[in-house]
């Protein structure tokens, strides 16, 4: 999806800076990077989704989630999208590897941060359930463990605004960023370009 994103972007002839500390937004369009130095924009969306409260106000809390995938495992019959205990892990194969997520209740309070890192207590119960439930009599061995950090908030809806005339959002996106992304994108680009 980004580098979708990246390469349609510069084929319609826009920029795309990296390396660069957003810390501000203003509604006229001026955005302050790396500390004190502004550069205009003729729109700015704000597409940080956790971390978008420290640009503009709205009504979201970040959410860290924890992830891990495993190496790859010959002979792996399970297919699909899977969510299990009411919702709070989910698992899929992503060619012969199982990539495992979830259980931010079991720390919720800790979880709510916009800080990468590995939660201990939270990665040996996914190790646990992986182990125990979805795989008990497979050998595997975890490759990779990861966070992201995810925007929440009181209700399931992304928040896709105007602000401003020049100043717009699309964030909260409750997890599902890679689901719904694309659509949210468009519906964004769709206000902004009316």
């Amino acid at each position: 999806m980004m580098n979708s994103l990246v390469a349609k972007t510069i084929n319609k002839g826009g920029k795309i800076l990296t390396g660069i500390n957003v810390n501000k937004v203003f509604e006229n369009g001026k955005i302050r990077i790396n500390d004190n130095f502004e550069i205009n924009a003729k729109n700015i969306i704000v597409t940080t989704n956790g971390f978008s409260k420290k640009l503009i106000n709205v009504p979201l809390n970040p959410a860290r989630a924890q992830v891990l995938i495993t190496r790859p495992i010959s002979n792996l019959k399970i297919k699909g999208i899977f969510h299990i205990d009411r919702g709070y892990y989910y698992f899929r194969n992503i060619d012969n590897r199982i990539l495992f997520g979830g259980g931010r209740h079991l720390d919720k309070k800790i979880e709510e941060t916009t800080e990468f890192g590995l939660n201990e207590k939270i990665q040996t119960k996914l190790f646990d359930i992986l182990q125990h439930s979805i795989l008990p009599k497979t050998k595997f061995e975890v490759e990779q463990k990861w966070s992201g950090i995810m925007g929440m908030g009181p209700d399931k809806k992304p928040i896709i605004k105007k602000i401003s005339n020049r100043l717009y959002c699309a964030v909260k996106l409750g997890g599902m960023g890679i689901a719904i992304g694309n659509n949210v994108g468009k519906l964004v680009a769709n206000k902004v370009y009316k």
